[in-house]
C-alpha cells in the first residue's frame, strides 16, 4: 500500500508539473508562428455531418466539437489554434461551409455565455450597490443609539452582500469568464482542408 501512494505522488508530480506539461504542449501543439496546431482524420463525410441536421440547420458532428474542445483546453487561450482536417476531398464550396458551421456554433455559445457573463455582473454589482447603501445607512443609524436593531440589520444586510458579491466573483463570475475566453478562442480558429494525411512532426 505504501508503495502504491509513493507512486502515486510521483506520477502526481511529474504530470501537474508545469516544465513537463510546457514541453507537452510545446511538441505537440505549437508550431514555430506561435500558433497551435489540431489535427482531426476523418475517412468519410458521414464521420464529418451530423445525420439528424440538413439544410440551413446543418451541423457538424458532436464528436468534432468535443474533440477541438478536449484540445484546445490545454492551450493558453491567448494561443491562436489552426484546426487541420485531414482525409476528406472537400469542394471549395464544402470547406467554406464547415468553417461557417464552426464559426455560426461558436457564436451561439458565445451568445449563450455572454448572457451568464453580463448575470453575473449585473448580480454583483447591485451586491456592491446594496452593501454600500446598507453601509451608508448604518452610519446614518449610529448618529441614534436608540436605533441599535435596525443597525444591526443594516450590518447583517452590509456583510451578507458583500461577501455574495465576492463569492460570486471567486466563483461563478471567473468560471464563466474563463469558459467565454475559451469559446472565443474556438471562435477565431482557422479551419484548413488536406486530403492526405501528413506527418504532423514536420
Amino acid at each position: 500500500m505504501n508503495d502504491f501512494n509513493t507512486k502515486l505522488k510521483e506520477q502526481i508530480k511529474k504530470y501537474s508539473n508545469k516544465q513537463y506539461l510546457d514541453k507537452y504542449i510545446q511538441e505537440e501543439y505549437l508550431t514555430e508562428d506561435g500558433e497551435a496546431d489540431i489535427f482531426i482524420k476523418l475517412t468519410n463525410k458521414n464521420q464529418l455531418f451530423d445525420e439528424r441536421t440538413f439544410g440551413n440547420q446543418l451541423d457538424l458532428d458532436s464528436n468534432i466539437y468535443e474533440f477541438v474542445e478536449e484540445k484546445s483546453s490545454m492551450l493558453d487561450s491567448s494561443v491562436q489554434i489552426r484546426l487541420n482536417i485531414v482525409g476528406l476531398h472537400l469542394t471549395k464550396e464544402e470547406q467554406n461551409q464547415v468553417r461557417d458551421i464552426i464559426k455560426e456554433h461558436y457564436a451561439i455559445e458565445l451568445y449563450k455565455i455572454q448572457k451568464e457573463y453580463n448575470k453575473y455582473r449585473n448580480e454583483i454589482f447591485k451586491l456592491v450597490l446594496i452593501g454600500i447603501f446598507s453601509l451608508i445607512f448604518y452610519g446614518f443609524l449610529d448618529l441614534n443609539t436608540t436605533l441599535t436593531f435596525f443597525m444591526e440589520v443594516m450590518c447583517f444586510i452590509f456583510s451578507f452582500a458583500l461577501w455574495q458579491a465576492f463569492e460570486n466573483i471567486i466563483y461563478d463570475f471567473r468560471d464563466v469568464k474563463e469558459t467565454r475566453k475559451d469559446i472565443t478562442q474556438n471562435l477565431l480558429m482557422n479551419v484548413t482542408f488536406d486530403e492526405k494525411e501528413k506527418d504532423i512532426n514536420d
